[in-house]
């Protein structure tokens, strides 16, 4: 890329067109473009919706929001939706499945046959007009209550977990009572130990502990934790004690050495379609806390806007992004 994701966050509309102007002459595969695969449908455009890049590295979330604004421009436009996760690679990515139905449920009653013997198609990319002018699902729907509302909308709207994913949410939920708990999220691993440049700079361990302190003395509630980093857990774990709770199938990471990201490393969890689901069971669980404390990451910006200011109660550490 051109510039770097600090600078894309900072100036976001001069950043958006030095990226659109690099992919139009060195990436056009990147950019929105017409295409025909047959004779159906010949009165319906479909829109083809992928992921804007097939590097096997963009988180679930962070790949869910330009997919979700596709499919929100596409509906406006009044042309007929449908994401592709199997013909184009993400970190879920299996050769065989459409990934994304692992997790959501089509946009639209098409098929794969039937996108791919249409007549009229676009694929999804890049134009010289953003289709996300006003900055949804970016870090100001912490504090800007009408973009929050606005990407809320977008999103109860347009994205609907699928039935296994909305299973391991409810049957989590019941047994937490996650309606009284405290929402408690941190990263840790590749975000702490690389600091990549653009991202959301993290609270320490001890900031966590004293906001949650803060927390616990004025609701007396339990915490329901979410973190990956097992060091995170266990110091966590010895300051509060029982009135932590986690999601049963938890696991942490212990053994991550900080040398590549998490979705290049040897660390997570094999079965990529669990490891997704089950993270975005636990955002989901987050977005119906009573209370929540967090830092801010992609997925905290999820749970946020899902819950879409219902929380009693919140605090989120905006401590600026990493140089």
């Amino acid at each position: 890329m051109p510039i770097g994701l600090k600078f894309q966050r900072e100036h976001r509309q001069l950043g958006y067109h030095i990226k659109y102007l690099y992919y139009f002459f060195a990436r056009r595969d990147v950019l929105q473009k017409r295409i025909s695969y047959g004779g159906m449908n010949p009165n319906d455009i479909i829109y083809l919706i992928k992921p804007d890049f097939q590097d096997g590295v963009e988180g679930l979330l962070s790949l869910v929001y330009r997919q979700l604004l596709y499919i929100a421009m596409a509906q406006k436009n009044g042309y007929i939706p449908y994401v592709d996760w199997k013909n184009y690679k993400t970190q879920y990515y299996d050769g065989k499945n459409n990934v994304w139905e692992f997790f959501f449920k089509q946009p639209s009653n098409l098929t794969e046959n039937e996108v791919y013997k249409s007549k009229n198609v676009y694929l999804s990319g890049w134009t010289f007009k953003t289709i996300d002018p006003e900055g949804l699902f970016e870090a100001k729907v912490f504090a800007d209550k009408r973009i929050r509302e606005k990407s809320s909308k977008m999103l109860c709207e347009h994205i609907h977990f699928s039935d296994e994913v909305l299973s391991i949410v409810n049957k989590e939920a019941t047994s937490l009572n996650i309606s009284e708990c405290i929402g408690v999220y941190i990263r840790g691993t590749d975000y702490v130990k690389l600091k990549p440049s653009g991202e959301y700079v993290q609270p320490s361990v001890d900031q966590m502990k004293c906001k949650i302190h803060e927390f616990e003395n004025k609701y007396n509630a339990p915490i329901f934790l979410v973190t990956e980093d097992g060091d995170i857990f266990d110091n966590l774990k010895k300051e509060f004690g029982d009135i932590i709770r986690i999601v049963s199938f938890d696991t942490f990471i212990g053994n991550y050495e900080g040398k590549d990201v998490l979705s290049k490393s040897d660390v997570l969890e094999k079965d990529k379609k669990l490891r997704g689901q089950k993270y975005l069971a636990k955002m989901i669980l987050l977005a119906k806390c009573k209370y929540f404390v967090g830092s801010m990451t992609q997925g905290s910006k999820f749970s946020y806007i899902l819950n879409n200011g219902n929380y009693s109660d919140e605090y989120v550490f905006d401590l600026g992004l990493y140089p």
